[in-house]
């Protein structure tokens, strides 16, 4: 990196911070999680509020792209916390029921997009000419389906609701829906390039699937016989935690390639960790910190600095209100009337839907790759980014009427 680009990368970390923590305290006091006061901080100090010129100023070129790869990596190293920390107990007997909402959560939202691109096939407007029409809907469905999960689970962490039986099926959940929006998101990329979107899906989920084979049949019972010799109580060693980190980063480099994204990974790595007593609690001691307080932070900066709210116009009212409309049906009407027909109680299962509605972030990337796919327009894409915005500043007081914080 040239000195000028290192001075300036670290000049923006300065201020990312700074925002965060001052936007982050003051959503804490009109009771909203933290994390939503941060979401909004990253979209103050982009274009929205300083202007395409002055913020070329203060994030020059090359400053944006190492931002985002910094805060990727924090998400991943982030996700694999979280994975960590749900209680696996909760999850033993409910598997099959977190998957069932998962998927039919995303088949809803899938659904929703089909019924929901004629009515935004402007072309220009809220579609590109020449992407066809299934395409489209797919994309539609893609941003209707997207869940944050690192959200959802700051949410959580901040609520301490992390370790109870409608957080571990909350980021469950959420962690099923996230790979499959993007297994749609690359239906909807093979459909507008002339491919077999059902031949592409398939193998996207084939080799998910293998991958989590791997960690459960291979990885564990390894890691079961390495932390058994090395890990005591509370000392975790340099080694044991380089291992640990490498394995996170490793998995979500995999499920990267996979085409499912890299957050996904350090979860499914987390979860693949026995869970020993006081193994979680000495991991988060090292890196619990600068993940929440730098990492986070600078990914929804960079997310930031890709929206520009300047250009939201009267027509977007009526699109938006249609797209919140899809999430409240396909996500939280469906995930909480599936969630109840397996089983779960009235309130827990109202916690699930309000919990796979919060679009936050995972809607924005979405976005970001499907204008670099070539697949939306910035009309359609400050959709999903009001979307995004009012499913997660909805999501901690909704989730307030349903279940008691910790």
């Amino acid at each position: 990196m040239e000195p000028d680009l290192v001075a300036a990368v670290l000049g923006d970390l300065a201020i990312i911070v700074a925002a965060a923590r001052l936007v982050g305290a003051l959503f804490v006091r009109l009771r909203q999680p933290r994390v939503v006061g941060e979401m909004v901080a990253g979209i103050l100090i982009g274009p929205s509020v300083l202007g395409a010129a002055a913020t070329e100023v203060v994030f020059p070129a090359g400053s944006p792209a190492f931002l985002q790869l910094l805060g990727t990596v924090a998400l991943v190293l982030f996700t694999f916390l979280v994975g960590l920390e749900v209680p696996q107990h909760l999850l033993r007997g409910r598997v099959v029921r977190v998957g069932l909402v998962g998927v039919a959560v995303t088949f809803a939202a899938v659904g929703a997009g089909f019924l929901l691109a004629p009515l935004l096939d402007a072309p220009g407007l809220w579609s590109v000419p020449g992407v066809p029409h299934e395409a489209q809907a797919l994309l539609i469905g893609a941003g209707v389906s997207a869940t944050a999960l690192p959200v959802v689970a700051r949410v959580l962490q901040e609520k301490g609701l992390v370790a109870t039986a409608v957080g571990a099926f909350g980021i469950g959940g959420a962690a099923v829906v996230t790979p499959l929006t993007f297994v749609v998101l690359g239906a909807a990329a093979s459909v507008a390039t002339g491919g077999d979107p059902p031949v592409a899906a398939g193998i996207r989920l084939g080799l998910l699937a293998a991958l989590v084979a791997v960690l459960a049949l291979a990885v564990r019972p390894l890691l079961a016989r390495l932390l058994a010799r090395r890990f005591h109580g509370t000392d975790l060693d340099g080694g044991v935690c380089a291992l640990l980190l490498a394995g996170a980063l490793l998995t979500a480099a995999a499920t990267d390639r996979i085409g499912v994204q890299a957050l996904p990974g350090g979860l499914l790595f987390g979860a693949a960790v026995p869970q020993l007593p006081g193994l979680a609690r000495a991991v988060q001691a090292r890196l619990q910190q600068v993940v929440v307080v730098v990492g986070i932070p600078v990914f929804l900066a960079v997310s930031g600095l890709q929206t520009d709210l300047r250009t939201v116009r009267p027509e977007h009212a009526g699109a938006v209100a249609l797209f919140l409309l899809a999430v409240v049906v396909a996500k939280f009407g469906l995930g909480a009337a599936v969630g109840r027909a397996t089983g779960l109680p009235v309130r827990d299962a109202g916690a699930i839907g309000v919990l796979l509605s919060c679009g936050g972030l995972v809607t924005l990337v979405v976005a970001l790759a499907a204008r670099l796919l070539g697949l939306i327009t910035p009309s359609l894409q400050v959709v999903f980014v009001l979307g995004a915005i009012v499913t997660t500043l909805a999501t901690g007081p909704a989730l307030d009427r349903f279940v008691r914080p910790g």
